[in-house]
């Protein structure tokens, strides 16, 4: 079985791909994300009534968390795979097939081995590991819903897609590849302007391919964000420009 829950919502099985326009509404791609994201352990009734409607729960919402159980082991059951939803004792229990394939956990995966990859001087291994991260976290999770436990599941992809986009320029940059490593970097600086990595990644860059003036206004411009912010560039930002300078 392969689940997909950055982006648009689907499940892979043997009988059939369940896509997210068949899933029971929002509220049931909601209880679904919230099942997969917390299988590992029971999830009681009034945990799920707040995932699903936070502080504005209906009256009769025991009873709309029953539909929705029954309505998600139907589309299961349609996969011909074999996942079942638990109850009992006033929660619930998601049992997935040995070998599940979880798109976002692939992606935390991959970004935390990435590390012990590179140690290894596997350059190709650690560039794979963050192409996989990063293609995954920026697909975000759940568009157009919001709550908590959401928006905290969406700070963890953007901090995956951010440090898998730091060692993919890095790996460029080793690379001797430095159009690309400027991509990457512009890209980073894109994503997070107050993250001053991709600004000493982008100076690297630029250095590395002949162009060390431009570092100057690149430093300008961290300058002028972190600036934004209250904030002016770490001693490392500054080290990284003075070495570029000579």
């Amino acid at each position: 079985m392969r689940i997909q829950l950055c982006g648009r919502l689907s499940i892979e099985g043997l009988a059939r791909t369940i896509d997210e326009v068949e899933f029971p509404g929002r509220l049931g791609r909601r209880l679904w994300a919230y099942l997969v994201l917390n299988r590992r352990r029971p999830v009681g009734r009034g945990e799920i009534v707040a995932a699903l409607w936070g502080e504005e729960s209906p009256d009769a919402s025991d009873a709309s968390v029953n539909a929705l159980a029954s309505r998600l082991r139907h589309t299961l059951a349609r996969t011909g795979e074999l996942a079942e939803l638990r109850s009992a004792t006033g929660a619930y229990t998601l049992a997935l097939p040995s070998g599940t394939f979880v798109d976002r956990e692939r992606a935390w995966s991959a970004i935390h081995h990435v590390a012990a990859i590179r140690s290894r001087g596997d350059v190709a291994g650690a560039w794979a590991e963050s192409v996989i991260a990063c293609e995954i976290a920026q697909r975000g999770f759940l568009p157009g819903e919001s709550g908590d436990w959401i928006e905290a599941e969406r700070r963890t992809l953007r901090d995956i897609e951010l440090q898998a986009l730091e060692v993919l320029a890095e790996v460029e940059i080793d690379q001797d590849r430095p159009a690309e490593a400027e991509r990457v970097a512009r890209r980073l600086i894109a994503t997070d302007a107050l993250r001053e990595s991709g600004y000493r990644l982008l100076m690297r860059a630029l250095a590395s391919g002949g162009n060390a003036a431009q570092a100057a206004r690149v430093m300008d411009e961290c300058r002028a964000a972190l600036a934004s912010a209250q904030a002016s560039p770490s001693k490392e930002t500054e080290r990284v420009f003075r070495e570029i300078l000579g």
